[in-house]
C-alpha cells in the first residue's frame, strides 16, 4: 500500500510540475508592450545621457534619439513581448532593450543603459 501511495504521489507531482513549465511565464505577455513615449536616462558610468521619443504602431517603432552622439537622428525598432530592438539610421546602433512599465535597460557598446519613461504617453 505504501509504494501505491508513493507512485500516487509522485504522479500528482509530475502533473503539477508539468503543467507549471508549459505555462506562460510571468514576464511573457501575449501582445507587445507600448513603447510610445519620451524616455530619459542614460549609461551607467554616465558618460552618455540621452533622450528617446518613441512612437509605436503595433510592433512597429518610429523616433528619434538625441544625446547618444553619431546615432543621434531617426530611430526604427521593432518590438516582441517586453523588449525593443532599435537602430539607428546614421550608425551602428542597435541596443536590445527589456522594457518594464516605465523603465526600459539594456546595453550600448557593453555598458549598462537605464532609461525612464517621462510623463503621459
Amino acid at each position: 500500500m505504501g509504494k501505491t501511495l508513493k507512485l500516487v504521489l509522485l504522479g500528482s507531482l509530475i502533473t503539477t510540475f508539468a503543467g507549471c513549465a508549459s505555462s506562460a511565464s510571468p514576464g511573457a505577455s501575449a501582445s507587445p508592450v507600448d513603447v510610445t513615449g519620451t524616455w530619459m536616462g542614460g549609461t551607467a558610468t554616465g558618460t552618455t545621457d540621452m533622450t528617446l521619443h518613441l512612437r509605436q504602431t503595433g510592433p512597429n517603432v518610429t523616433g528619434t534619439i538625441a544625446g547618444a552622439g553619431t546615432p543621434d537622428g531617426p530611430v526604427n525598432g521593432v518590438v516582441g513581448g517586453n523588449t525593443v530592438q532599435l537602430s539607428a539610421e546614421r550608425a551602428a546602433f542597435a541596443p536590445r532593450l527589456v522594457v518594464r512599465g516605465d523603465l526600459m535597460s539594456g546595453e550600448l557598446e557593453g555598458v549598462p543603459l537605464n532609461l525612464v519613461r517621462l510623463g503621459p504617453r
